[in-house]
């Protein structure tokens, strides 16, 4: 199984751990590190198979009894599908050292109320880049805000139906620079002049955070654009008008 060995290295004695243990340690690889939707005992199994250990005697008893009572592990859902509980996928998240950001993230780079009533994907992005702006990782933070422009012009496009503007013969969007330029030539809408200034700014900041090995961002360097930031964010979602589309 692809990166288990990896996973396993993360934790502390994996190998002295109790069975039971182990069993949750998997689960957990299964469901967010492989992204898999929902586990059964059979894939338990395979992960000690697959590092030569010797398995629990009864995975299926295992999991049903943490299926029940007030304090279950895993919720039992689509028949025999296994996922985590809630509390217990974040207190893995602690000992794996995950750290787990609150639901709303407030910061004054710019404001989280903007995606209110946007899109989840957008919302959880926008929270990851307000907290590497807050705990001073100013590289993550302008990467993550460039993406966050990136989505919003394209999304720009296929609101308004014109999505093969931006689109290679492959299919493929267009990278960041040739997005700005096919938005701020786009006669389906009027860009105000500071958002028509300040894209320029944001791609170039997020750029040589991304691509440049010598540089380091600093926190002024963000500092410099947070208006420009606010202006972009706030004008691309009015044109996107997420609460009138239906997507």
């Amino acid at each position: 199984m692809k990166d288990l060995e990896g996973f396993i290295e993360r934790i502390e004695g994996f190998e002295k751990l109790p069975y039971s243990k182990q069993i949750d340690f998997f689960a957990y690889f299964i469901l967010i590190e492989q992204k898999q939707d929902g586990f059964v005992a059979k894939d338990i199994l395979n992960c000690f198979e697959t590092l030569h250990l010797s398995p629990y005697s009864n995975i299926p008893a295992y999991l049903s009894s943490k299926s029940k009572g007030r304090v279950k592990q895993f919720i039992k859902k689509n028949g025999n599908l296994h996922y985590l509980e809630r509390a217990f996928k974040q207190s893995m998240d602690a000992q794996i050292g995950i750290p787990t950001l609150p639901s709303i993230v407030h910061s004054d780079f710019f404001p989280i109320e903007l995606f209110e009533k946007t899109r989840g994907y957008l919302k959880i992005i926008a929270n990851q880049a307000l907290a590497s702006y807050n705990k001073g990782i100013y590289d993550g933070c302008s990467v993550l805000t460039r993406k966050l422009i990136e989505i919003l012009i394209i999304e720009c496009f296929e609101r308004h139906g014109n999505e093969s503007l931006i689109k290679r013969p492959d299919g493929a969007f267009f990278f960041l620079s040739d997005l700005i330029t096919e938005f701020l030539k786009e006669p389906a809408w009027n860009i105000g002049r500071n958002a028509k200034n300040g894209l320029p700014k944001i791609k170039n900041l997020g750029d040589k955070s991304a691509h440049n090995r010598r540089y380091i961002a600093r926190k002024q360097d963000l500092d410099c654009v947070k208006d420009d930031i606010r202006t972009v964010i706030e004008e691309l979602i009015h044109l996107i008008d997420y609460e009138n589309w239906n997507k």
